[in-house]
């Protein structure tokens, strides 16, 4: 058996079957288990179980940079550390990932959620994936539109079934520095440089979320859902501090956080899990949580919103089970 407690973040007990580190391409052609999941950090997800089967541990450090005068394209594996990525292009002079600083998890594993931060997404900047089908045993292309990137979604989240270990990404990134201060906690500070703005929002999580290495959790537990106008106006009647954010087709998000506070969980505790004093939408294992404890308090989270507020909470994290990922509804 395959120990996962250091390959998730919410710090769990619970075992694979066998697992694989992956630091070299080649070594995938030699992978004949069907059965098998792809993790970075493993800081996006819950296991409910012991899963029975392999899983491979992107560990593709490679990085190489081309500079096009104002652009430059980086090409980088999918098991470098993302923060570790956006510190040594700043040093270089390379700009655009810099909202993203904090968030945990490789560069492989973010264009699966199209993880995203302070008003940023990484799926702005992929010019196109490298991927392995570990079925067919072939390497190929995945162009930016092909990957389907909305909102903590992309092509991977529809298309489970395929076994994509995403080997490489190709980012569009910049020499001029353009800051991106819209989010609520930036556009009220002055910053002149991306360093400047790295080190703020490294502040402002800091203050917010648990350190994963301190206290198990996997970020965001809950996606920010969407409601439209009338839904919106309809909640503002009731709940007039709410606040929203505008979308670009015209819906608008409302913060999970929010709802989840005003429907009385933060701070709560079931068993060894509970959600975080400082930031509602962060479940966290309070020490040796089970794996049912975070799905039972996530259920009833979901349960208080609903009642509160008649919307449907959905889980950012990617939930595997003893055969494979699963949907919240199936719990």
């Amino acid at each position: 058996m395959f120990d996962l407690k250091l390959y998730n973040t919410f710090g769990l007990a619970v075992k694979a079957k066998d697992g694989i580190i992956v630091s070299d391409v080649s070594k995938l052609a030699t992978i004949e288990d069907e059965c098998c999941i792809i993790l970075g950090t493993g800081s996006d997800v819950l296991f409910t179980e012991d899963f029975d089967g392999t899983v491979l541990i992107n560990r593709l450090l490679d990085l190489n940079i081309e500079d096009k005068g104002d652009t430059v394209s980086v090409h980088v594996g999918g098991g470098y550390v993302l923060d570790d990525l956006i510190a040594r292009l700043l040093e270089a002079n390379i700009y655009g990932l810099e909202n993203l600083s904090a968030v945990p998890g490789t560069v492989g594993a973010a264009p699966i959620q199209n993880v995203g931060a302070y008003g940023v997404e990484i799926g702005q900047f992929i010019n196109s994936l490298e991927v392995y089908d570990l079925k067919y045993r072939l390497i190929y292309n995945m162009s930016h539109d092909e990957c389907n990137f909305d909102y903590r979604h992309s092509y991977f989240k529809d298309n489970k079934d395929r076994k994509l270990f995403i080997t490489k990404v190709h980012l569009n990134l910049f020499r001029e520095f353009t800051p991106r201060l819209n989010y609520k906690g930036l556009s009220e500070h002055v910053v002149s440089t991306a360093q400047d703005v790295r080190n703020k929002i490294i502040g402002l999580r800091a203050m917010k979320l648990p350190d994963p290495k301190l206290v198990g959790n996997a970020g965001s537990f809950f996606k920010n859902p969407k409601v439209d106008k009338n839904t919106l106006e309809c909640l503002l009647k009731s709940f007039s501090d709410m606040p929203y954010y505008v979308e670009d087709n015209g819906d608008y998000k409302v913060p999970a956080a929010y709802l989840i506070d005003r429907a009385g969980c933060r701070g709560i505790t079931h068993g060894n899990a509970g959600t975080w004093e400082h930031q509602a939408l962060v479940i966290v294992n309070r020490g040796n949580a089970k794996p049912l404890e975070i799905v039972a308090l996530g259920k009833y989270i979901c349960t208080q919103v609903k009642n509160t507020f008649d919307i449907d909470l959905e889980p950012e994290v990617r939930i595997y089970g003893r055969k494979g990922e699963l949907s919240w509804s199936d719990l």
